[in-house]
């Protein structure tokens, strides 16, 4: 079981200067570190328990301000640093929890960098890097580099996905897959990555050219 702690306090003058979202996360990590349920009124209580004078009513300071965390989950899930949603809950993506460190760094007076991940997180990672490592479109991508001519089956297949799953299905595994191979800093992971998702753009809804670009400089 996860051991409970006391709830930090932080000081004012130093959150006051730290954007909203990077406060929300930094409590999403909160909550996950005391294993609890990441909820979205979970969420609300937390921000405003560290830091009031961001997230109360303006005109009622003893009440927290839930509008002013529902409006930013859209701006942490384009950022990659969450998945879910207030129906059902959200969880911290790997590059969620590195942030969140990095957050809790500035809170705390400490010169920020990269944070350790959290070994739950490192493993989970671990295992994804092998099953992208065996996958057969990985293993074409090896030995034919960017002649290879990959499946549309292969490459639903190396990212856990169905004929049937949707484009943001997709979409959104291919960006997990990219911070998991990041974390063990696998960059020909991530290059072939890049390549599958300029390869099958059309199945993405993504701008082709863009991410052509993307790939050539991940080479560099």
């Amino acid at each position: 079981m996860t051991k409970k702690s006391a709830p930090p306090k932080f000081n004012p003058d130093v959150y006051s200067r730290i954007t909203l979202n990077d406060l929300i996360v930094y409590s999403m990590h909160y909550l996950h570190s005391q294993g609890r349920a990441i909820t979205s009124e979970d969420v609300t209580s937390a921000c405003f328990r560290f830091f009031p004078t961001r997230f109360s009513l303006r005109k009622y300071p003893h009440w927290p301000d839930s509008a002013v965390v529902s409006r930013r989950w859209s701006d942490c899930r384009r950022k990659g640093l969450i998945l879910g949603n207030p129906a059902k809950g959200f969880k911290l993506t790997p590059k969620g929890f590195r942030y969140a460190g990095k957050v809790e760094k500035i809170l705390r007076g400490v010169r920020p960098g990269l944070s350790r991940v959290p070994a739950e997180v490192r493993t989970r990672a671990g295992r994804f890097v092998r099953s992208m490592e065996t996958s057969d479109a990985f293993i074409h991508y090896k030995k034919n580099g960017r002649n290879t001519k990959i499946s549309e089956f292969d490459f639903r297949s190396m990212l856990l996905c169905t004929m049937e799953s949707s484009s943001a299905t997709l979409k959104s595994n291919i960006e997990q897959f990219k911070d998991y191979a990041g974390i063990y800093k696998r960059k020909e992971l991530i290059t072939f990555l890049n390549f599958c998702e300029a390869r099958f753009s059309h199945l993405l809804g993504a701008d082709k050219r863009r991410l052509v670009k993307r790939i050539r400089k991940s080479r560099k």
